[in-house]
């Protein structure tokens, strides 16, 4: 025990983390020297058996919530770094009110809640924020100068008029809308015109679905840092979000709104997932294409957070590229194609690529139940195979 005890603080609270909170504070009877070191461990695990033993026992609840209360009291280290509940359906919302209130004055870094009802019956809702006009969120944020992941989940909520992501310090960020509002269509889209402004110079990971509000504006700074985007996007103007993301270099796109005026280059822009449920995708692609000039891999489909919407073929025509994009001569190596219908613009679509891509390696076109008929698909996919191909290494794989 002596050895234990002559080690510094720092070592021995590293020690104690890796312990159940329970043991954890029993050290506190081995000696003076122990007597209040479990205060300071950045660690708290509490579990009131709801999995291992669970009953109705009142009493036992009660117990154990004066337990977690005092502990939570007399718990003070310089900075929380997890605090974790395994709880039963006896636990309500202001016993986590509490607690949480405290562990955010404890400067918590991780939260997290696990609620077991053995039936699964019972729902749960946590302490919300109601945000009653433009400056609460703001100012909330405000408050959080080291946030480094933020979700706004907008979906099943009255519409915000403008909302506002002014973060230096965050790494990933997601904005999600995806209130399936039956009176929405493509044809007649629901417009609430409401705005958002992004500002997060140090962002990584963007993941922003609104798939509803067809008058919704995002305004957004460059995001020089940006390696992934998901973007699946309904809205009147979304320019000026596609050229905060230039330096982005993995995008799956799906864009309602045209942004064919803009004049925007993805100069690190290596992996494209183009969605293909949009009106007239086809062009964005030629878009795209002239506008990536890296682009190492291209994957045609259709986006999960649309599963509702069906592929749409090409109609009319397809617009080539004014002249063959450097991408095509010099880095495509993947193209894959899922829902390929075979007809004639499709086919002129899959020429184009395979006698200009140059470095191609694999080129894989799908035909399923959406795309394809089950009579037609497999000579239509056939014909494929007959078109010159400029890299003689590409495999062409034709799944039917």
């Amino acid at each position: 025990m002596d050895r234990i005890s002559n080690l510094s603080d720092d070592l021995l609270l590293k020690i104690l983390s890796s312990l159940p909170t329970k043991d954890i504070v029993e050290t506190m009877f081995l000696s003076k020297r122990w007597k209040f070191l479990w205060t300071m461990v950045p660690k708290l695990d509490f579990d009131d058996g709801c999995l291992t033993d669970y009953n109705d026992d009142e009493d036992e609840y009660t117990k154990f919530l004066q337990y977690v209360d005092r502990l939570m009291v007399l718990h003070k280290p310089p900075v929380l770094e997890t605090l974790k509940f395994t709880i039963g359906y006896l636990s309500s919302i202001e016993d986590m009110a509490t607690w949480i209130r405290v562990a955010i004055v404890r400067r918590v870094r991780e939260l997290e809640i696990n609620r077991h009802h053995p039936q699964d019956l019972d729902s749960f809702t946590l302490p919300s924020v109601k945000h009653e006009n433009e400056a609460s969120h703001r100012n909330l944020l405000a408050g959080c100068p080291v946030l480094e992941e933020l979700v706004v989940d907008k979906t099943f909520n009255d519409p915000v008029p403008s909302f506002y992501v002014i973060v230096p310090s965050l790494k990933r960020l997601s904005i999600i809308e995806q209130d399936c509002n039956e009176e929405s269509t493509e044809e007649s889209p629901v417009v609430y015109n409401n705005r958002v402004l992004i500002d997060v110079p140090s962002l990584k990971y963007l993941d922003y679905v609104d798939v509803y509000d067809f008058g919704h504006v995002c305004s957004s700074k460059n995001m020089p840092e940006l390696v992934e985007a998901n973007v699946k996007l309904v809205s009147k103007s979304p320019g000026k979000l596609m050229r905060s993301i230039t330096s982005v270099k993995r995008l799956s796109l799906c864009l309602y709104g045209s942004v064919l005026k803009h004049n925007i280059v993805f100069y690190q822009l290596v992996h494209l997932e183009l969605c293909g449920c949009s009106s007239k995708w086809w062009d964005l692609l030629t878009w795209m294409l002239e506008r990536s000039p890296k682009l190492q891999v291209l994957k045609l489909n259709n986006c999960v957070e649309r599963s509702f919407c069906l592929v749409k073929p090409i109609e009319v025509f397809w617009r080539q590229p004014r002249s063959v994009p450097e991408c095509l001569m010099c880095h495509l190596s993947t193209f894959e194609w899922k829902y390929y219908t075979g007809i004639h613009e499709e086919k002129e679509l899959v020429a184009y690529i395979l006698r200009n891509a140059k470095r191609l390696k694999t080129a894989q076109i799908s035909a399923t139940a959406l795309g394809l008929d089950s009579e037609g698909g497999p000579r239509k996919l056939k014909e494929l195979a007959s078109l010159h191909r400029a890299s003689k290494s590409c495999q062409l794989l034709l799944i039917c």
